[in-house]
């Protein structure tokens, strides 16, 4: 049981003087009639009936409690509206994959956009220059240019085209985590090992899942391999070079039948043929390019 304080003081005249743990206050009046006042602001009018144990109580509050709660909820609503932005851009980052280019049927031309209209038979006979023409034109990797990445395309089999980006990781992936903490403040902190490679992993597969999306969008093509490329430092020369740390072969049919909105992107290639080695405090290692040849 906590133990209380309370202590009334008559001065005369009505008046009184109240002391407890927290404020102290004067009261005025009489019987029946009385006001109050303490140290927290806070301010009392009371009238009741003697005898009949009926009263009316109004309290008044400090208008500086009042404006010290509007900042402190301003200063909440500012909180919150930083860590939903930083999580916003966490949500892209991990989420490239879920919007992608509008898919053409060269088979109908109502589909082909009017630009591109007169590549339908070029693209229809597997004229891989017409395949580059269509990609200049309807630069589907512009939105991930926006990341840092770079691309390239090649083919040497109409029916299979392939795909590199370069990661570039420190373009992308943020080093700290921001938080609202239980008291409403902004808490920014070195982000973890796992955390940091965790969405590392989920930024690159989605990138490779949505390139193989736009590229199966605009080509008609059964196949699109893509590979993840970065610059790591060669021990033995101790020069940079350019090695792959994902290589996926993707399948039209496989990936027609997968729900880019619910699938977690480093779980997704599970569905397909891919190379990558993956530590959850060590990152990506170096693999072996897939082929189609």
């Amino acid at each position: 049981m906590g133990l209380n304080f309370r202590k009334s003081i008559s001065l005369g005249k009505g008046i009184k003087l109240n002391l407890n743990k927290k404020s102290a206050g004067l009261s005025f009046g009489v019987k029946g009639a009385r006001y109050s006042i303490n140290t927290n602001g806070d301010r009392r009018a009371t009238i009741g009936i003697p005898g009949t144990g009926i009263s009316y109580t109004k309290t008044f509050g400090n208008k500086n409690n009042k404006k010290n709660d509007r900042a402190k909820k301003k200063e909440l609503e500012k909180n919150q509206e930083i860590v939903q932005d930083y999580q916003e851009q966490v949500d892209e980052v991990i989420g490239i994959h879920r919007t992608g280019v509008d898919a053409i049927d060269w088979n109908r031309v109502e589909t082909i956009p009017r630009k591109l209209a007169k590549l339908q038979e070029r693209v229809l006979q597997g004229d891989i220059d017409a395949y580059y023409e269509v990609i200049e034109q309807a630069q589907p990797f512009d939105e991930l240019v926006d990341f840092g990445s770079e691309f390239e395309i090649g083919t040497e089999d109409p029916a299979c085209i392939v795909a590199e980006f370069n990661i570039k990781e420190e373009n992308v992936i943020p080093d700290t985590m921001v938080t609202l903490t239980s008291t409403g403040k902004v808490s920014e902190k070195q982000m973890t090992k796992t955390a940091y490679y965790e969405m590392l992993q989920d930024y690159v597969c989605s990138v490779m899942i949505r390139m193989a999306r736009d590229l199966f969008a605009l080509l008609p093509v059964d196949k699109v391999i893509v590979h993840a490329v970065d610059d790591a430092v060669n021990t033995a020369t101790g020069n940079k070079e350019e090695v792959t740390y994902v290589s996926v072969i993707f399948d039209r049919e496989t990936f027609n039948k997968i729900n880019l909105d619910a699938i977690d992107p480093s779980d997704s290639l599970s569905n397909f043929e891919y190379n990558m080695k993956f530590g959850k405090t060590t990152g990506f290692k170096p693999v072996v390019q897939l082929t189609n040849w």
